[in-house]
Formats: structure tokens, C-alpha cells, sequence
């Protein structure tokens, strides 16, 4: 697989990402108009964002790649520490919402580790330089 691949395969995983979040805030929050709203603009401008920094990457943006690598190893650590303090929460109250919470943080942790490991892949370095 071509840097370029990778790139674009990173990418279209944050899409599908933003397509995961509207669902599963529908689902959590409900299906009322306000929150509806509130949820179609953030899918919105989750697809815009994505769609920008993708062709940014393509374009070879290196400030956007570094940007990237530091923000997706911070999310990464902060997810995980927010994730297990959830989980350890769910064991303090039993609470089916909390559970959930922590899974979406911790689908969350799991694309900005991905992120992360295609920034700085090898063939994707090369692919910048």
C-alpha cells in the first residue's frame, strides 16, 4: 500500500468515524428536533473538517502532518485515561449510558492511534519529505 493509500484510507476511517458518532449520539441523546440539530450540524462539520485536512495531507502539508502526529498522540493518552476513568466509573454506579460512553471514547482512542501510526509510517515520512 502507497503512502498515498494509507493517506486516503486514514481519511475515509474518520469519515466512517463521523458517520459512527451521528449514530451513536442519536441513539444516546434521542430523537428530539433541538438535538437533532445539534447532532446534523456536527456530522456536518465533521465531514468538512475531514474532508479539508484529507486533501491537506494529500497536498503534503507538512504543518498539518505535524499538527496531526502531536494531536493524535495527545488524544490518544488523554482518550485513554478518560476512557478507563469511565470504565472504572461504570464500576462504581452500573450505569448502561456510562458503558457506552467509554466505548465510543475508546472507538475514539482507536482512530487517533491509527492516525498516528500512518502519520509516521515509514513510506508515509518519505511520502512528505
Amino acid at each position: 500500500m502507497t503512502a498515498k493509500e494509507k493517506i486516503e484510507s486514514l481519511t475515509n476511517g474518520w469519515y466512517g468515524f463521523a458517520v459512527f458518532s451521528a449514530v451513536f449520539y442519536v441513539l444516546r441523546k434521542g430523537i428530539g428536533p433541538i438535538s437533532l440539530m445539534w447532532n446534523f450540524a456536527s456530522f456536518l462539520f465533521a465531514l468538512v473538517f475531514v474532508f479539508f485536512i484529507g486533501r491537506r495531507l494529500i497536498a503534503k502539508g507538512h504543518l498539518t502532518r505535524f499538527i496531526l502526529q502531536v494531536g493524535s498522540a495527545i488524544g490518544t493518552l488523554a482518550g485513554t485515561l478518560g476512557a478507563g476513568r469511565m470504565v472504572f466509573a461504570f464500576f462504581g454506579n452500573w450505569s448502561f449510558g456510562l458503558l457506552l460512553d467509554a466505548v465510543a471514547a475508546t472507538v475514539l482512542v482507536y482512530m487517533h492511534a491509527r492516525s498516528f501510526r500512518v502519520l509516521t509510517d515509514k513510506s508515509v515520512r518519505a511520502y512528505f519529505n
